[in-house]
């Protein structure tokens, strides 16, 4: 959005401009130009006035409370200089007094009404930092400015004005405030603009600064000046003023209208060197009032530039107490990043470790030495992993456990059902657990255990749970502890989600999903370790085909289902008639085989085959139905140099001669 200043503004803008030339060159002499100036002054005051008041009603509008909050404070400080500039056009109308300054009571309450509302306006400016000094020290930095613009105010101005013959003591009174108090909305400014403003128009701040620096300087030429032939430039330099204070409005619309366009400034904190610079104009009037000798003008001075330097002493004093303070925070500060980044570093190593595992029992190992490392720096820490695995899901197992009681812990299995409901519902939500210690849990088997404080932080993943973290100390854990368990919470949870994926997908890709045992795939695997090793050891590998006679009527009488049970309940018998470390894998339909390692002789296959026969030749109930599925078995024995596909090709040749001679009987491949 483009903005477009204000004609009113560009008509103060050429009316300051214009006489500002008439002053500078004196046209007409001092009647005329005092005359004129007086006629002037109180349109040229009131365009500011106006043009604050619109920026107030467009900052309302526009929902900025702070910059409507200054603007409000500021509009009536310049509504009260233009009244005060109507008081002195009314006495001139009236009156004819061509006096300057006014001396009039009425009009120095207005100038001292601008004053203070200009410096409360300053003082609800909004800052991007904070000050970084203490409140004492800001109080301070604040009374060695003042005094010191006290002092000057004295020596230049309130001393002159109250040695002179027949002076009224409430002119030179009111000239020691007003000075003093630009001193303030000086300092003030100089503050906002170190610390950075929010909302509000810089640039119209920085008007604001050189506006009240040109206010200062005309407040010394109208003591100065007055009387003189030169007392022309001080209206000159009013013209200055006038136009600072309108730019300042038209930065404050732009502002308003366009919103801020400046480029990101570099963060800093402010650091004001101006109590330094008061104390050293102090020392430098000290030394020219000492020229002149000790007198009624002078000594005040050197009054005042020992109390700036007792200022300045116990300004050090607090600056030395802050900064020890802050170097205490600073370290802490550093120790605690080191601290958090030393558990960054851990949750970073342990990450990267638990991507690279695929068993359950090392993730566990995993999650309780990350656990221990994180409370390495509290006293009485303490963790254990609690597991419920799919392989045993009727029970509660401490995997891992450091700390206190953790040789007892280790290791302890716990009942499911005794885990009381409630308990299990919060754990399963997610919940993180505080409890006083293991005994306030209500599990049979934990009583015996540590009772200090411990939390419980569930370890799942979706609708997968896989157990619980457990952690403690003696002491209350920081919050950046805290934060570091749940992200080894959150990456445990996860490695044991892919763990058990893994698994499961492992489970499917080499596993018959009806019956459970092992597929083509398993079965081609174990055969090929199952050669390797016999090649070692010089016995055979027994590989039993074995195929079910009479499947095929049971499907087409009684119905897939059907037929589906009955391969369920054989595969269950062929389990029971081998060792574990046996292989039993269906290839398909009603085709099963075995893989059976270092035999001895013939006679231990077909031990096992008349154990497989045996078993299949008991009739299978169903729905009031027995039914019977033998089975014809090949037998074939490895020999030196064979792969996978002859001691098959062998176990079926040998199925079939089984099957010619009857059911129920098996054949060894001669």
């Amino acid at each position: 959005m483009r903005f477009r200043t204000p004609p009113t503004a560009w008509a103060g803008y050429a009316l300051a401009a214009a006489w500002f030339v008439l002053h500078l060159s004196n046209v007409g002499g001092w009647d005329v130009q005092i005359v004129g100036y007086k006629i002037f002054s109180p349109l040229l005051s009131a365009i500011p006035a106006w043009l604050a008041w619109r920026g107030w009603a467009a900052a309302r509008a526009a929902g900025l409370p702070a910059v409507r909050r200054h603007l409000l404070l500021t509009s009536g400080a310049w509504t009260f200089m233009a009244a005060a500039s109507s008081i002195a056009f009314y006495h001139l109308v009236v009156h004819g007094d061509t006096s300057y300054p006014s001396p009039f009571p009425l009009m120095q309450v207005c100038d001292f009404a601008t004053l203070v509302l200009i410096l409360a306006g300053l003082l609800s400016v909004p800052v991007r930092h904070r000050w970084s000094a203490s409140k004492l020290r800001l109080g301070l930095d604040m009374g060695i400015v003042l005094l010191a613009g006290a002092l000057f105010s004295w020596y230049f101005l309130v001393y002159p004005a109250v040695s002179k013959p027949g002076a009224e003591m409430s002119l030179p009174i009111f000239i020691f405030v007003k000075t003093t108090g630009l001193m303030v909305v000086l300092f003030a400014i100089a503050r906002i603009v170190l610390g950075g403003v929010e909302e509000l128009s810089r640039r119209a701040m920085m008007f604001a600064i050189a506006a009240t620096v040109v206010q200062s300087l005309l407040n010394v030429m109208q003591q100065t000046l007055a009387g003189t032939p030169y007392a022309h430039l001080a209206l000159a330099t009013r013209q200055i003023f006038i136009a600072l204070l309108i730019a300042m409005g038209v930065a404050h619309l732009r502002r308003i209208a366009v919103g801020s366009t400046a480029a990101p400034r570099a963060e800093r904190r402010p650091a004001s060197l101006m109590p330094y610079l008061a104390v050293a104009a102090a020392d430098a009037l000290l030394i020219v009032a000492l020229l002149g000798g000790l007198d009624a003008r002078s000594w005040p001075v050197l009054a005042g530039t020992i109390t700036l330097t007792a200022l300045v002493v116990v300004r050090q004093l607090v600056g030395m107490r802050d900064n020890n303070r802050l170097m205490v925070r600073v370290d802490a500060s550093m120790r605690a990043l080191r601290e958090s980044m030393g558990r960054e570093q851990i949750l970073s190593d342990l990450g990267v470790a638990l991507l690279r595992t695929t068993d359950a029992a090392e993730v566990h190992k995993l999650a309780a030495e990350g656990a221990a490392t994180l409370l390495a720096g509290c006293a009485g820490a303490r963790t254990a992993v609690v597991t419920v695995s799919p392989e045993d899901p009727e029970n509660w197992t401490v995997a891992e456990a450091s700390g206190a009681s953790a040789g007892s812990l280790a290791g302890l299995r716990v009942a499911s059902d005794a885990v009381p409901g409630e308990l299990l519902a919060r754990l399963a939500g997610g919940e993180m657990i505080t409890v006083p210690g293991w005994p306030s849990l209500g599990i049979d088997g934990l009583d015996a255990f540590d009772d200090r404080p411990l939390m419980i932080l569930p370890l799942l993943s979706g609708e997968r749970f896989f157990g619980v973290l457990t952690v403690g100390s003696d002491e209350d854990l920081p919050e950046d502890v805290l934060k570091s368990l749940q992200t080894l919470r959150t990456q445990v949870s996860l490695a044991l989600d892919s763990v058990a994926l893994t698994a499961e997908l492992t489970r499917r890709a080499m596993h018959d999903m009806l019956t459970g045992l092992g597929n083509r795939a398993l079965l081609w695997d174990r055969l090929n370790g199952a050669l390797a090793r016999s090649r070692r050891t010089g016995r055979p590998v027994g590989v039993l085909l074995l195929d079910l006679n009479g499947f095929k009527p049971v499907n087409d009488t009684y119905g897939h289902d059907a037929g589906d049970l009955l391969l369920k309940v054989v595969a269950e018998r062929l389990r029971l008639c081998v060792r574990t470390e046996d292989t039993v894998a269906r290839l398909g339909g009603d085709e099963f085989v075995i893989v059976t390692e270092d035999l001895r002789e013939t006679g231990d296959a077909e031990r096992i085959a008349e154990r497989v026969v045996a078993a299949l030749n008991e009739p299978v109930p169903m729905d009031g139905h027995e039914l019977r599925t033998p089975a014809s078995i090949g037998i074939a024995l490895s020999q030196p140099g064979q792969g996978p596909d002859d001691v098959l090709r062998e176990a079926d040749a040998a199925m079939y001669v089984a099957k010619r001679r009857g059911t129920g009987l098996f054949h060894v491949h001669a």
